[in-house]
């Protein structure tokens, strides 16, 4: 195997002037350093990226990491979804010979150092992707003071004060309900696409609700379902609002997987869509198309991309720049679940 000492003996150079070579971290003669890379081109040299890391300072890694127990990351994420933001941003980092690291935190809160910064401290990686940020950021404070390069992805609650990348979450519920607003209904139901405690559950919660109070309408607690990234969950909840003296006549699914569930729950008791329930969701899925469901593109895919992009411009960043929030545009998908396609060719 070549080592960096068979170079530097082969160029009659010191192994530092092979580094500073290498790695562009000082300047290096034009011909020596042509020389240099003649040999190690010829000699097939690879470097380890470890001893590499130590010269540089850098690892060529990043890594996404959620403050959550791995069970709540995986089933808050859904596989596909997931899938889906994992091959944007590796799309991207592969092409910058770039490594994904993907880390969870079980301890949370609880850990009188949190994971995330253990990681940072250690070097471990160049920059931090976070999915599924919650109300207390104070690990996201902490890195951005040692001024670390941090990415979230997922949520843009807290614009101005850190790099994210997402759609509208807040700006899609809003729109959604005032869909239904629209079309003239005054009872409508939401269900979380999960716990409110991560702020993309919260966000889309606050965008429904101010839509309710802005058109004058009250928003109820048992018109809310805590759901997750299933079916059954729609399911569940559907059964649950048309079990109330006065059920809802529309509702704003989290999610496709909850829509879905929605759907099925209504075909099994008879009831009519959008005749006796309309229905708007997040994601704009296959599943979406398949059900007929109106549903709002979420591209978590382009979110992974532009989120993986936004990282490698922090890395190459010699002086600090006011954090920048990329909007991931979006638009509902009018299908026959809310009945406003079906008003259209009636028309």
């Amino acid at each position: 195997m070549v080592t960096i000492k068979d170079i530097a003996r082969e160029a009659g150079v010191s192994i530092s002037t092979v580094s500073f070579a290498f790695n562009g971290t000082a300047p290096v003669a034009p011909e020596t350093k042509a020389r240099i890379m003649e040999i190690i081109k010829r000699l097939n040299y690879q470097p380890n990226s470890a001893a590499r890391g130590l010269v540089t300072r850098k690892t060529n890694t990043v890594c996404l990491f959620t403050p959550h127990p791995a069970t709540d990351f995986f089933s808050f994420s859904g596989n596909n979804n997931f899938n889906h933001l994992l091959q944007g941003i590796g799309e991207v980092l592969d092409q910058k010979d770039y490594n994904l690291l993907l880390s969870w935190d079980s301890f949370g809160h609880k850990a009188k150092t949190p994971k995330l910064v253990k990681l940072m401290r250690e070097r471990a990686m160049d920059g931090v992707l976070i999915c599924l940020p919650e109300h207390d950021s104070h690990i996201i404070e902490e890195l951005t003071e040692q001024n670390f390069p941090v990415v979230i992805v997922g949520s843009n609650s807290l614009t101005n004060r850190v790099n994210s990348v997402d759609v509208d979450n807040y700006e899609i519920a809003y729109k959604n309900t005032r869909h239904l607003l629209a079309l003239g209904h005054s009872r409508i139901a939401f269900i979380s696409p999960g716990p409110l405690k991560y702020l993309v559950c919260e966000d889309r919660h606050e965008g429904f609700k101010d839509a309710m109070k802005e058109a004058g309408m009250r928003v109820r607690d048992d018109y809310l379902f805590i759901g997750d990234e299933k079916e059954q969950s729609g399911y569940k909840a559907a059964e649950a609002f048309l079990a109330l003296k006065e059920p809802p006549t529309a509702v704003v699914a989290g999610r496709d997987a909850q829509a879905v569930g929605v759907v099925d729950f209504a075909r099994e008791r008879g009831i009519g869509l959008p005749g006796d329930l309309a229905l708007v969701s997040f994601e704009n899925s296959a599943a979406a198309a398949k059900y007929g469901i109106s549903s709002a593109t979420t591209d978590l895919y382009e979110i992974g991309k532009e989120g993986a992009k936004l990282m490698l411009k922090l890395l190459g960043r010699k002086k600090d720049r006011a954090p920048q929030n990329v909007v991931i545009p979006s638009e509902l998908v009018v299908r026959d679940s809310c009945g406003a396609a079906q008003a259209t060719r009636d028309r």
